[in-house]
């Protein structure tokens, strides 16, 4: 096995609430130490643990900061981010410049995502408090001290005017060989700062704002009309159409997504799409593929942290008919979730998964009318 990513020598995600560092957007995160950033200005990506990382990965070793996101799936014969993404050339400087950023503002979103956390959704957070933890077995979905802190600090105070976010645009000016920039949220749309953040950014640098649209429609039109002329790229979560996305995007109607995306579109702006794939979304995600392929480029993603929502956890017939249905496209970035539907859900997965989308039902008052009968009567909802 060939443990060399070349995401690793070129990705870096910051957190910026929690200081948390993810070199690269599916490794095992590290928490900055403020003092040795202080002390080391423009070294945000060569920490003593990405350093010692890369090394282990030039000497073809496992580094534990890659398990949980990539090699475990590959040894389940699963699709993982750096079989996608990675290791298109080969960097041998452990200190290599960093390429591209992404800066994680707050975790302020109205949508509670089926595959989300309250790491990443203040809505999650709060169902949680309302409602009580999901425990699963072997798999819990918690709200936990620092989400619950997070949840009571005044969204100023969570980001732009801290320590460590200063901190973070000295590093941004300080990395000459940075390409590109990304603002993830939550809902970056929601963030107050936004605009700053953008405007702070040099204009050889591409940015994304990375975006499910949960955000009122006169707020987006208002910050869209203030970016005109900038080189901006929306980058719209998106994986499926009518009843399924509503239930996957909770907080957000199908009809609304579609009038915002016609709006961004129709003011001049860049939009692509990132497809989180989970079993519930490839059964609709066809239609969604469809709908959109023809005019903007769709990158997926395989859903992380929920294993009972993996593609694979589906019934025989629904496997069979996704998996053709791939295969026809001839589309390469298809060709890894083709190999994983053809590997057996686990019983526990199955049962997770049951599990799971009833507590959603219940608390939701949902109904899944929209599923194919073949796969609720197999997992049992």
């Amino acid at each position: 096995m060939d443990h060399y990513c070349s995401l690793k020598f070129q990705d870096l995600q910051v957190h910026v609430g929690s200081r948390l560092l993810y070199n690269c957007c599916v490794a095992y995160p590290e928490r900055v130490d403020l003092n040795w950033l202080e002390n080391n200005p423009g070294k945000i990506f060569e920490t003593p643990t990405m350093i010692r990382d890369r090394k282990l990965m030039l000497q073809n070793k496992s580094c534990d900061s890659c398990y949980f996101g990539c090699y475990k799936y590959e040894q389940q014969g699963l699709p993982s981010t750096r079989f996608k993404q990675g290791n298109a050339k080969r960097i041998i400087e452990p200190a290599a410049p960093l390429r591209n950023l992404q800066i994680a503002l707050s975790n302020d979103c109205n949508l509670k995502c089926a595959y989300c956390s309250p790491e990443w959704s203040s809505s999650w957070h709060r169902e949680l408090s309302d409602h009580g933890d999901i425990e699963l077995d072997g798999v819990s979905i918690k709200k936990d001290n620092w989400s619950t802190l997070w949840s009571k600090i005044k969204q100023k105070d969570r980001s732009t005017d801290t320590k460590f976010f200063k901190m973070i645009l000295k590093e941004i000016k300080l990395a000459k060989g940075l390409k590109s920039i990304s603002v993830l949220g939550g809902e970056p749309l929601l963030h107050n700062k936004l605009l700053n953040i953008i405007e702070s950014v040099g204009r050889d640098k591409k940015i994304n704002v990375d975006t499910g649209l949960g955000v009122d429609s006169k707020r987006l039109k208002n910050f869209l009309k203030k970016c005109i002329g900038k080189n901006i790229n929306f980058r719209i979560s998106g994986e499926s159409t009518k009843e399924n996305f509503e239930f996957i995007r909770y907080g957000l109607k199908w009809q609304d997504y579609c009038d915002r995306i016609k709006i961004i579109q129709d003011m001049g702006f860049n939009i692509s799409f990132i497809s989180t794939i989970s079993n519930i979304a490839l059964l609709d995600f066809p239609n969604f593929y469809e709908k959109f392929h023809k005019e903007f480029t769709i990158s997926m993603h395989m859903v992380r942290g929920r294993p009972f929502l993996l593609p694979n956890v589906l019934d025989q017939q629904n496997r069979e008919q996704v998996s053709k249905w791939m295969s026809d496209q001839k589309n390469k970035q298809f060709d890894n979730y083709v190999q994983s539907l053809s590997t057996q859900a686990t019983e526990i997965q199955r049962n997770n998964c049951a599990t799971y989308l009833n507590k959603l039902s219940q608390r939701r008052k949902l109904h899944f009318d929209f599923i194919p009968k073949t796969f609720r009567n197999w997992c049992g909802i």
